[in-house]
């Protein structure tokens, strides 16, 4: 017995430092996210006092989870790695209570299954390397849970006093603790009702934990809300089965074609788990594993009908509940003669399944780019850093944190403005704020998108395309970047002196080449023109980047972008001479090698081709000699 329960322990050790190296492995492979980012800036980076005071009722949490993450970060830094370190640790908590929780309910191998399928759970890994509170909540509250159902049955003080401890920490951590103290009081409600001894412990603990929770969770202004309406959405019980199941059990990175097909079956494993266990004579078990399971996710349910809270996350305290049914089934065919020869072969399948689709998740997670919990926003600030000027204005469209603290981070020079700030923003104050922002500024940033179930999306966009002149696309990290500057031309945008005249056409006062190379591998130049005349036919602007000769064509030329001015909103048969105009081209440098390229310009007739003269005998103009890296 010693031996086996020696073996056990070095088992459960060595699930812990693999559970701790699948939570360091890339963990701080991408920026933060926008909940992780308002997490160091406002949990992290502020006084614990102002956050207690302000924070609490915009982003509600409890106080632990305030303070050990400024403790944290003051401790040590807010370095992605660092802080994510804090959840990482200490959701290891969960590997061990599973093993002890599981230990109880069905003996070791049990108990060992439970701890393994913690270890490499690619829900907990995810939050575990995020920058809030819920992975810690979860290892915690696992912990809890497991000193509940040791209090209940073995009844001394110590276990009682351990479990009180332990709830209380969880429900300081995380609110929706109070859904699994709910559910535990439910469980030992119905399966002790008659036990007036131990009712009446379990009345004592529960009121101990009251009076600790009391002093933070009766505050008025915690009470009213404080005007909080959640971020996520509203209630749908298809949901509950569809998203919550295949989520709680396998995470949330799975092509949604392997979660179609899987949520029945892990509906149908847990219910037959959770059969097989009953017919072992756990029946108080099955009934504590199916409140833990169930009543949580039945409570959100009615929460998220008046606010939007209904996500995964908010329950993740209860997949303890569902890992454990899942072992039952696989400890239960094992047990059962009826089965025959099956009893050796189906428990090793079950298994090596959940790991498969496990290991999917998982990879997915660790390595798809669709699957990244967060974009780029790092090397957003850090594009943005070497081209704002501090008459720019950043319009941030996504109200996403994450941009806001790499902008403060980097010390960019623009304005940073959130356009629109909320969901509820009107298109009048929308536009407003747009106008003002345009006023006298050397040109707006439109970045990230904004969120397509917000009513207000898209009016950024339109009203910047019809008020202003969009000179730069481009995108990093899969988050869209746009610059747009105003219509009219000042004098200081180009240079004085014309760098050639083209034949009764115009005059190209100035050229732009943005160097480096946009990340998206184009090249964007700005041409200023000045016509001195309109032209019997309407004329083609081409640029081109030539250099030595491209075997591919046996030609100068490696890459072009051909187009009537401005895109073709105007035309040289009808512009103003009065008026100079700003036009943009863009090169695409897919296919060139590095090397030095000249950059010419020129104007040609579209049906036969044929080219317009400098006012120097040349058919077009080299604005640039530029080397490519």
């Amino acid at each position: 017995m010693k031996a086996h329960n020696n073996l056990a322990v070095l088992i459960v050790t060595l699930l812990i430092l693999l559970g701790f190296g699948l939570r360091l492995y890339h963990i701080d492979k991408l920026p933060y996210r926008g909940d992780e980012a308002f997490t160091i800036r406002h949990w992290v980076n502020e006084p614990l006092s102002d956050t207690l005071k302000n924070v609490a009722t915009v982003d509600p949490h409890p106080p632990l989870a305030y303070a050990l993450f400024r403790g944290w970060g003051q401790l040590f830094s807010d370095d992605e790695f660092i802080i994510r370190l804090l959840p990482a640790l200490l959701n290891l908590l969960g590997i061990a209570a599973l093993y002890a929780l599981g230990k109880r309910i069905g003996g070791r191998a049990m108990g060992l299954i439970a701890a393994l399928l913690w270890t490499l759970h690619p829900f907990q890994i995810w939050h575990a390397q995020d920058a809030r509170n819920y992975a810690i909540w979860a290892g915690l509250s696992a912990t809890g849970i497991w000193l509940a159902l040791r209090a209940v049955e073995k009844r001394r003080l110590i276990d009682w006093g351990l479990y009180i401890i332990a709830g209380a920490l969880a429900a300081y951590v995380y609110y929706l603790e109070l859904f699994v103290l709910f559910s535990l009081n439910v469980y030992v409600l119905i399966s002790y009702r008659h036990e007036r001894s131990l009712l009446k412990r379990w009345i004592v603990a529960q009121v101990l934990i009251a009076l600790i929770l009391a002093p933070w969770y009766l505050q008025e202004r915690l009470i009213s809300g404080g005007g909080y309406t959640g971020t996520t959405g509203n209630s749908s019980i298809s949901k509950l089965f569809t998203w919550f199941l295949p989520t709680l059990t396998f995470g949330s990175t799975l092509p949604q074609d392997i979660t179609q097909i899987i949520w029945p079956l892990i509906l149908v494993s847990l219910i037959i788990g959770g059969v097989l266990l009953y017919k072992q004579r756990m029946h108080r078990h099955v009934m504590f594993l199916i409140a833990i399971g169930v009543i949580p996710a039945i409570l959100l349910s009615i929460v998220a009908s008046r606010i939007n809270v209904f996500t995964p996350r908010y329950i993740l305290a209860s997949s303890p509940a569902y890992l454990l049914l899942f072992v039952g089934l696989v400890i239960g065919v094992k047990s059962y003669r009826q089965f025959g020869g099956l009893r050796r072969f189906v428990p090793l399948i079950l298994i090596v399944g959940w790991l498969g689709v496990a290991l999917i998740s998982l990879n997915n997670y660790y390595n798809n780019a669709a699957y990244a919990k967060s974009p780029g926003w790092d090397l957003l600030s850090e594009y943005l850093a070497h081209r704002v000027v501090p008459n720019d204005v950043i319009i941030q469209a996504s109200a996403d944190d994450a941009f806001d603290y790499y902008y403060e981070r980097d010390e960019l020079s623009a304005r940073l403005e959130r356009i629109p700030a909320s969901p509820n923003e009107s298109e009048a104050a929308i536009i407003n704020r747009l106008q003002e922002s345009s006023n006298n500024r050397e040109s707006l940033w439109l970045i990230a998108q904004t969120n397509p179930d917000w009513p207000n999306a898209g009016i950024v966009e339109r009203w910047l395309e019809e008020n202003m002149q969009l000179v730069r696309k481009t995108s990093t990290g899969n988050l869209r970047i746009e610059q747009y500057m105003r219509p009219s031309v000042d004098a200081s945008d180009y240079a004085g002196a014309p760098i050639a005249t083209f034949e009764a056409t115009a005059a190209l006062v100035g050229a732009d080449v943005l160097l480096p190379a946009e990340p998206t591998n184009e090249l964007n130049i700005h041409l200023y023109w000045q016509p001195t005349q309109t032209t019997t036919d309407s004329l083609k602007v081409f640029v081109h980047l030539t250099g030595d000769m491209n075997p591919a064509t046996n030609l100068p030329l490696w890459s072009q972008d051909d187009q009537f001015p401005l895109d073709g909103r105007i035309e040289t048969t009808t512009w103003d001479v009065n008026t100079i105009y700003r036009d943009v081209y863009t090169l695409p440098l897919s296919d060139v090698p590095a090397g030095t390229y000249q950059l010419v310009v020129g104007f040609y007739h579209p049906e036969t081709g044929e080219r317009v003269m400098t006012t120097t005998n040349s058919d077009s103009a080299m604005i640039a000699e530029i080397t490519l890296p």
